[in-house]
């Protein structure tokens, strides 16, 4: 490449910079960015940028490729005058960061804005330089710099790259302007307004790169004539370095001027720094070969090479390169660079699959080949096996090249039939894994997106039949051998605890009750063999929409969520006891004569049904469980609940559940408690008395209809010392007679929260109630107070200082099992669960947002987590078939047309993607009301809803609409 070191400007004299802006107001654009799905180096999620107009009659906007990004895309660019319009993503590079957007010049009004001239030639070390652009999402922001360097390599901006795009194979401009975020796709103008280069990118050390011009203007010429720019390979990357360094590596001056390539007329070579596995340059080129010539012709930078190699596809080219001092000529065949292009991407129910790309093989010297796993949010894949740089090489044992290959595999697949999955690391050759997985027998709606080359839209078509259905079953009952089981324990009770564990996984479908997408696994403790119903901690299931399968010994079924417990971190899990034959034995679980008591000797369980751990451990002390609800996810919260404490305190078990025993008989279970992503603690595990799942037990027993008969005084206690309880009005004779009953009780319990407001006339607890009756005997431990079975208690209680006697009602557990899920404009809808009711101050309606998908129209208005929806566009909600109601109301009617028209591939001179403009009023916890606009995306965000039966045994069903 060749710099100048002296201006090449016309009469600079001729303008000023105190009127650039007025001269660009119009040209500039912000432009806000939603990438709705994860692709190829763009992971889900929203943005801003610059873009600017390159050619005002046909309505060309310049930016970056990776403003753009290479998969499903929205983009709106703002004009100064605030005017709004939809944009067309009309073409990204495959390789350097450049893209050219249209918009329809018939929809502004008022304006016209003005092309600014892309002039690569004017570039120059030493050019005063200013970056037009929206720096930080503020409009019009203009910084000064100077260019400095002309021939730096494409910057690496991670250099253990995961999701983030990297240029190759091209020169970048440096200047140290203060531009930061936001300014990606401005224009780097002179002092004429004319490009010299688009920005790009930058370092915390205030140097910003600029990407030269020289390929953008050659892409526009094609673009502008409604054409595709032909772009060549030889998949490998070149590097360029100073003549010194080619000196180093034994390339001397006088042997390079006998080649043609002159110092004097360039500041360095070209290097093959990379080639692809299996390209056109693999076997051909080699790692540190020196580029001289191409087809007699010298390529001293980028430009002259590509050249060569964009006019050249399915063309053998010759090349003249340095090899281990001495100069050899080799040819290599051409590869058109769109051939590896992904131009689809597989939805397998949020589990996002595509071809893996030139980009990201390049970046790992791996082959283009196998099928990228984008991002699994249905932990389809388990995640210690992959990662985001991993690809399918084999299911089944059948390689998969690509995703056609995939798609055929999985045609022949059934739900829940096993899949044996390869996987590799195409960073890492070494890292490979091979791993057993299952298809869920839920997900989330499975679709395929294809992009238009005439638009840049993709076309989305959901696909049936891809999974087939259930496989019949095969006989009677499923064969269980414990035969080679191993336990540490000898007796037969043991053994039976032993066989009564059972292998838990879930794989939620989608987020719901404050837990993200998030696959688990772990032990579960069969309670009924007879009802085929699984105890198991709620750290399992934290999430409804789970699928669930059960593992005894070489045995794999089925198993649907019977009931999550509202008040303790319990959860029972049914599976078909039918396919077991009665080869699994009954604990025979009693209530037992009494609690636990401190000082009691017990026998720890813990291990799944293949390995048993065994200790003698005893019962140290009982408090109550306080949980706080996190502020990002709202996770469950317990109160009112007792555990006890162990000593020795058992390790963290890694199987979820461990079964406390005296004498043979389930005294107890060792949980742990639900855990969130988004906080940081070590896992716990604390005791629970089996009496305290013995009564929803029975109900499960006794019915097929999920139990939701619980009640509650709607308070939360806390436990208050007989010392100060004293303090507060309770008599001598009072304590007496509570020490009396209960000799090991050490306090009383006091209200310290009202949970829900109450009407004024309603007779209800107050906080600082002190609660020493219930329906005339003591209260000797929370237990007795937490829930209820009848609507009405008389409680003897202790209020400023007087003993009074109260009948309270208790009010229905609101909040339990959810069975409804709407998804709409990337929001999850559902039904209130108890910590938010708990939580909220003022619950306008039955309908609360935990969450939403990061690229989806909701994230691009900046909402708030944790809302109660009370009116859609003017539509009052208040359950969730109301949600469904106005989706359907407001879905636009264009979208199956534009879907069409996009898989046909026909031109659009309009950007605007089929959605409608809606205001929404939102609750939020605090009571704070808040009102939003904004624009639907129904092409990229179809609405769906999961709904479940009212019986242990539904599953959940998916209904589109």
């Amino acid at each position: 490449m060749t710099v100048s070191s002296g201006a090449n400007e016309d009469n600079p004299n001729k303008y000023s910079w105190n009127t650039l802006q007025d001269r660009l107001r119009a040209s500039v654009v912000s432009i806000s960015i939603s990438f709705p799905i994860p692709f190829d180096t763009e992971s889900n999620s929203i943005g801003y940028a610059t873009g600017f107009v390159v050619d005002a009659d046909q309505g060309i906007i310049l930016s970056n490729r990776h403003v753009m990004g290479p998969g499903p895309s929205s983009h709106k660019a703002t004009f100064f005058d605030n005017q709004e319009v939809f944009l067309q993503p009309t073409y990204y590079d495959p390789e350097h960061d450049f893209s050219f957007f249209r918009y329809d010049p018939a929809e502004l009004k008022g304006i016209e804005p003005r092309a600014i001239r892309l002039a690569p030639e004017k570039a120059h070390s030493g050019l005063e330089i200013r970056v037009v652009g929206n720096n930080s999402n503020e409009k019009m922001s203009v910084h000064q710099g100077e260019l400095s360097q002309l021939d730096r390599n494409a910057p690496v901006y991670d250099r253990n790259p995961k999701k983030i795009y990297n240029d190759i194979n091209t020169f970048y401009y440096q200047a140290s302007t203060t531009s930061e975020g936001g300014s990606s796709g401005s224009p780097v103008v002179d002092i004429a307004g004319d490009a010299v280069a688009i920005k790009a990118g930058g370092n915390r050390a205030a140097s910003n790169y600029m990407m030269p011009l020289q390929p953008v203007k050659y892409a526009f010429d094609y673009i502008r004539r409604g054409e595709i720019p032909p772009r060549g390979t030889l998949q490998a990357v070149f590097r360029h370095m100073t003549h010194v360094q080619a000196e180093r590596l034994g390339l001397e001056a006088a042997a390079a001027a006998s080649e043609g390539v002159c110092a004097d007329e360039s500041t360095g070579v070209l290097i093959v720094h990379k080639v692809v596995p299996n390209g056109p340059a693999d076997g051909v080129l080699q790692v540190g070969d020196i580029m001289i010539g191409v087809n007699g012709a010298a390529v001293p930078g980028f430009p002259e090479l590509f050249g060569i190699i964009d006019a050249e596809i399915g063309c053998s080219i010759s090349m003249r390169v340095f090899r281990k001092s001495q100069f050899i000529t080799v040819h290599a065949m051409v590869q058109d660079l769109y051939e590896i292009m992904p131009t689809r991407t597989l939805n397998l129910g949020n589990c996002y699959l595509h071809d893996l790309s030139f980009q990201e093989a390049a970046s790992g010297s791996a082959p283009v080949t196998g099928v990228k796993i984008s991002m699994d949010a249905t932990s389809l894949f388990p995640s210690h096996e992959t990662g985001q740089r991993k690809v399918i090489h084999a299911i089944n044992y059948q390689i998969t090249p690509n995703l056609n290959a995939l798609i055929q595999v999985l045609r022949s697949v059934h739900r829940g039939q096993p899949l044996v999955v390869t996987v590799k690391d195409f960073h890492d050759p070494r890292d490979e894994a091979m791993f057993v997985t299952y298809f869920p027998q839920v997900t989330a709606p499975i679709l395929m997106y294809t992009r238009s080359i005439a638009t840049g839209f993709w076309a989305v078509e959901p696909v049936y039949g891809l999974i087939g259905a259930p496989e019949p079953k095969l006989g009677p009952a499923l064969s269980v051998d414990y035969a080679n089981l191993t336990s540490t324990a000898d007796d037969s009770f043991a053994s039976r605890v032993q066989q009564c564990m059972v292998w838990i996984e879930t794989r939620p479908v989608c987020p719901a009750d404050g837990q993200y997408a998030i696959g688990r696994s772990g032990t579960g403790l069969v309670v009924d063999p007879k009802r085929g119903l699984v105890l198991c901690s709620t750290r399992l299931l934290p999430n409804p929409t789970s699928n669930i399968s059960a593992t005894f010994g070489s045995a794999r079924a089925n198993a649907t969520l019977a009931y999550i417990h509202p008040l303790y971190p319990v959860a029972f899990v049914k599976y078909d006891p039918a396919l077991l034959a009665d080869i699994i034995p009954d604990l025979g679980l009693l209530k037992p004569d009494r609690r636990l008591g401190v000082g009691d000797p017990v026998t720890v369980f813990a291990g799944t049904n293949s390995q048993l751990k065994q200790c003698a451990a005893t019962v140290s002390g009982r408090q109550l469980l306080t949980t706080t609800p996190c502020e990002s996810c709202l996770d469950q919260v317990f109160i009112n609940t007792e555990k006890f404490l162990l000593s020795p305190t058992p390790t963290p078990m890694e199987y979820n559940i461990g079964v406390v025993c005296v004498n043979d008989q389930v005294r107890g279970v060792l949980l742990s408690l639900p855990e969130c992503f988004h906080c940081t603690y070590t896992n716990k595990y604390f005791g629970f008395d089996i009496a305290l799942v013995l009564p929803a037990l029975s109900q499960l027993r006794a019915s097929d209809i999920v139990p939701n008969s619980v009640r509650v005084l709607d308070v939360e206690f806390s436990c208050l010392p007989l010392a100060t309880a004293r303090a507060f009005g309770v008599s001598a004779h009072r304590l007496q007679d509570i020490l009396h009953s209960a000799p090991e009780t050490r306090s009383v319990l006091k209200v310290c929260r009202i949970l829900h407001i109450r009407p004024a006339d309603m007779v209800s607890l107050e906080i600082g109630d002190i609660v020493l009756q219930i329906n005339g005997r003591n209260v000797e431990h929370i237990d007795d107070v937490a829930c209820f079975d009848c609507d009405l208690v008389q409680l003897t209680i202790i209020r400023q200082g007087r003993e009074l006697v109260l009948s309270i009602p208790t009010t229905p557990f609101q909040g339990a099992n959810t069975n409804h899920i709407v998804y709409w404009a990337g929001m999850y809808f559902q039904q209130p669960y108890h910590t938010v009711l708990q939580q909220a101050t003022r619950p306008v309606s039955n309908v609360y947002v935990f969450t939403f998908t990061d690229g989806s129209p909701i994230a691009m208005e900046s909402f708030h987590l944790k809302m109660f929806v009370s009116e859609i566009s003017k539509n009052p909600i208040n359950t969730l078939d109301d949600v469904v109601r106005v989706a359907k109301l407001v879905r636009d009617p264009n979208l199956a047309e534009f879907n069409k028209r996009v898989a046909r591939n026909e031109k659009m001179s309009s950007g605007t993607i089929p959605g409608r403009d809606v205001i929404i009023h939102i609750v939020m916890l605090n009571g704070e009301d808040v009102v939003k606009s904004f624009r639907t995306n129904d092409q990229y965000f179809p609405a769906w809803q999961l709904r479940r039966g009212p019986r242990i045994d539904d599953n959940w069903v998916l209904e589109e609409f």
